[in-house]
C-alpha cells in the first residue's frame, strides 16, 4: 500500500511540474465561437449514458426555440443522443464505450426555417481518457470562469490529497451537469458525503454554514413534528413517524440585512431583492404585480438604475426562488377573515417584506404568487411560480380569461452556479449529487405508500443495511425539488422531471395515462389552524387536475403540493380532486431515499 500511494505522488508531483511549464490560458476557437462553456470537459473510454450540457454564448443564439432547434451534437464523431433544448443551453447523451480517445470537437448542428445556420464548434472542447489516472488540464473558454493551475485529479487508484492518506475505491462515473467551476486544489472524488445525523439519533445537529458546494440547500426551518392529523412530540427511533422533517436539521436559514433594500442569503450566497414593492409607494399590493412580459423587462430596470450597487440582476429560477422558503408558515387556505396578522408567510418576514394578496382589489389572502424565469417545458403559456402564503410551487397560465396574470417578483444576483446539479452515478444503486452534497438511492420505492408508512418503509431499509448504509431518511421538501429537472417531463421527453441517471417507477394516472409518480416529502403541511393532516410531495410527473370534466395537466411536472397523509383515494371527496382546478389528490406517493 505504501508503495502505490509512493507512485502516485511521484506521478502527481510530475504533473504539477509539467503544468508549471506548459501555457494555462488554452483558450479553445471554434469555428464560429459560439460555444461558450461545455460541461463535462472530459470521460473516461468505456463510459455510458453520459449527458454533456454545451452552452452557447448569448449574444449568438440566432433565433428563439419556437423557429430553431438544434438537430445534431456530435463529439468528434460520436452522435448525441436524446438532445433537450432550454435557453442557451443544449443537453445530449452520449456513449464513449467505443471511441476515438484524445481530445476532440464539439459541434452542435441546427435546424432553421431557411436552412442558412452554420454548425457551431469548439475546437478539442472535450477529451475522451483512456487511463487508470485523469488530470483535468484546464480549458479556458470564452464566458467560462478562468481555472488556476491546479489540477483536479480522480483516479481508480488510491489518491492521497492531504498528509494522511485516503483511500478511494468505486471511482464514480461523472454523467451528468457537472458544474463548471474548477476547484482550486485537488479533489478527490468519494462516494460517501459528510456524515448526517444517522437513525439512532434523536436530536439532530444543525450546520449554520454551507460546505463548498455549489448548490447548499437551505433547511426548511420545520421545528416540530405531527402524526397523521395534528402537532405531536418528536418520535424516536423505530416509533410511528420518525424521520420526519424536523429530525434532520440541515444549513440553517441564515440572512444579512446590507442597508440598501438588498438581502444577502448566507447560505446559497445569493443576493435578494428585500421587497417586491415595485413601484417604489412604499407598500406591497395588487399595483406591484407584474405580466410575464413585465417580469422579463424588470431586471433591466435594476440594472439600469444599478440597483443596491449593481448591475447584474436577473429574474431567478424556479430552484433559486424555491430557496427561500420556509416551512414554519401556514397555509391559509379556507381562511375567510381580512386580518392577516396571525397568519405566518412561508418566508422570513424578519428580513424580507411581505405581503398577502390585496383583497381590496379583489384578490385572495393566499394570492402571494412570485414568478420565476422558468417556464414549464411543456407548455410555454405556463410558469413556475412560488407562493409564499400558502407554500407551494405551481405553475400558473401567463392569462386569466381575457387578461394577462400577474405575479410579486424579486430578482436576484450571485452564485449563478445556484439550482445546476452535478450528479455522480456511483455504481452501487446509489447517484451522489456533488453540487449539493447528499446522495441519493437510484430507484424509488416501487409502490405507493401513505406518509406513515413511507417514514416506516425508511426505517426498515435502514434496518436492512440498505445499499450498505442505515442512515437513510426520507427527504425533506426542499432536499426533494433539488433533484427535479425542470427540462424535462412526460410530453415533452417522454420520461419523469429528472435526470435519466434515475430509476423511475411508471404508473397510470388518474385519466388512465402513462405518468410518473408524486414523491413523499418528509415535511408536513400545516394550516393556518394548526391541523397537520397533509404532507408536501414533489410531482415528477404531471400535475394533474381536474377542469371542465377531464384531467389536464393544469400545474405541470415539478409542481410541489400538499396530499392528505392517509384516507381512501377512492373516497368521494377525493375522485375529483380539490381545490378551484381540481388538484389531483394522491394519498399513496412513493419514497426516493437520501442521505
Amino acid at each position: 500500500m505504501n508503495h502505490v500511494f509512493s507512485v502516485n505522488w511521484k506521478l502527481f508531483f510530475l504533473t504539477l511540474v509539467l503544468l508549471a511549464v506548459l501555457p494555462m490560458s488554452t483558450s479553445a476557437q471554434g469555428d464560429s465561437n459560439d460555444i461558450a462553456s461545455v460541461s463535462p470537459t472530459s470521460a473516461m473510454l468505456g463510459d455510458t449514458n453520459v449527458t454533456v450540457t454545451i452552452t452557447l454564448v448569448e449574444s449568438t443564439v440566432p433565433l428563439p426555440p419556437s423557429e430553431v432547434a438544434p438537430n445534431q451534437v456530435m463529439i468528434g464523431t460520436l452522435a448525441g443522443s436524446n438532445t433537450n433544448w432550454n435557453g442557451q443551453q443544449i443537453t445530449a447523451m452520449f456513449d464513449f464505450s467505443a471511441a476515438t480517445t484524445g481530445k476532440q470537437d464539439v459541434t452542435v448542428e441546427f435546424l432553421s426555417p431557411d436552412g442558412t445556420l452554420p454548425p457551431f464548434t469548439l475546437d478539442d472542447g472535450f477529451e475522451i481518457v483512456d487511463s487508470n489516472f485523469l488530470v483535468y488540464l484546464p480549458l479556458v473558454v470564452k464566458g467560462a470562469p478562468t481555472t488556476s493551475n491546479t489540477p483536479t485529479v480522480v483516479s481508480n487508484t488510491p489518491t492521497v490529497v492531504s498528509n494522511t492518506p485516503t483511500v478511494v475505491s468505486n471511482t464514480p462515473t461523472v454523467v451528468s451537469n457537472t458544474a463548471t467551476s474548477v476547484s482550486t486544489t485537488p479533489t478527490t472524488m468519494s462516494n460517501t458525503a459528510t456524515p448526517t445525523a444517522t437513525s439512532s439519533e434523536t436530536t439532530p445537529t444543525a450546520t449554520t454554514a454551507p460546505s463548498t458546494q455549489s448548490y447548499p440547500i437551505v433547511d426548511t426551518n420545520q421545528t416540530k413534528c405531527y402524526d397523521n392529523a395534528s402537532e405531536s412530540s418528536c418520535p424516536s427511533s423505530g416509533a410511528s413517524f420518525y424521520g420526519q422533517d424536523a429530525q434532520h436539521t440541515g444549513n440553517q436559514p441564515s440572512y444579512t440585512d446590507n442597508d440598501n433594500n438588498t438581502i444577502t442569503d448566507n447560505v446559497t450566497g445569493l443576493m435578494w431583492q428585500k421587497s417586491a414593492d415595485t413601484d417604489s409607494d412604499g407598500d406591497i399590493d395588487a399595483d406591484d404585480k407584474l405580466t410575464w412580459t413585465e417580469l422579463q423587462a424588470y431586471p433591466n430596470t435594476l440594472n439600469a438604475q444599478n440597483y443596491g450597487g449593481h448591475n447584474d440582476w436577473r429574474l431567478p429560477t424556479i430552484k433559486e426562488l424555491y430557496s427561500l422558503i420556509l416551512f414554519s408558515g401556514t397555509d391559509p387556505s379556507g381562511y375567510e377573515e381580512s386580518d392577516t396578522s396571525s397568519l405566518i408567510p412561508f418566508i422570513d418576514t424578519t428580513y424580507f417584506d411581505f405581503a398577502y394578496g390585496d383583497t381590496s382589489a379583489g384578490e385572495r389572502v393566499i394570492d402571494a404568487q412570485y414568478g420565476s424565469s422558468t417556464l414549464y417545458v411543456s407548455n410555454s403559456n405556463i410558469l413556475f411560480g412560488v407562493n409564499f402564503a400558502d407554500g407551494r410551487i405551481k405553475g400558473y397560465g401567463l392569462t386569466l380569461g381575457p387578461t394577462d396574470k400577474t405575479f410579486f417578483v424579486i430578482c436576484v444576483r450571485g452564485n449563478s452556479s445556484y439550482g445546476q446539479n452535478s450528479f455522480v452515478d456511483n455504481g452501487d444503486n446509489t447517484i451522489t449529487d456533488q453540487a449539493t452534497g447528499l446522495i441519493w438511492s437510484k430507484s424509488d420505492s416501487g409502490t405507493g405508500l401513505n406518509w406513515q408508512e413511507a417514514l416506516a418503509w425508511v426505517q426498515t431499509k435502514n434496518a436492512e443495511n440498505y445499499l450498505g448504509h442505515n442512515d437513510w431518511r426520507l427527504p425533506d421538501v426542499k432536499e426533494l425539488q433539488s433533484i427535479l429537472d425542470y427540462t424535462r417531463s412526460p410530453d415533452s421527453s417522454s420520461s419523469a422531471a429528472i435526470d435519466p441517471l434515475f430509476n423511475v417507477t411508471s404508473i397510470n394516472n388518474e385519466a388512465e395515462n402513462a405518468d410518473y409518480p408524486f414523491y413523499w416529502a418528509s415535511t408536513t403541511h400545516v394550516s393556518w389552524n394548526g391541523t397537520a393532516g397533509s404532507a408536501d410531495y414533489m410531482a415528477f410527473g404531471r400535475g394533474l387536475g381536474y377542469m371542465n370534466n377531464s384531467w389536464v395537466d393544469v400545474h405541470g411536472a415539478g409542481t410541489q403540493r400538499s396530499d392528505p397523509k392517509q384516507g381512501d383515494p377512492a373516497d368521494d371527496e377525493y375522485i375529483y380532486g380539490h381545490g378551484p382546478q381540481g388538484d389531483a389528490i394522491r394519498i399513496y406517493n412513493y419514497v426516493r431515499l437520501v442521505r
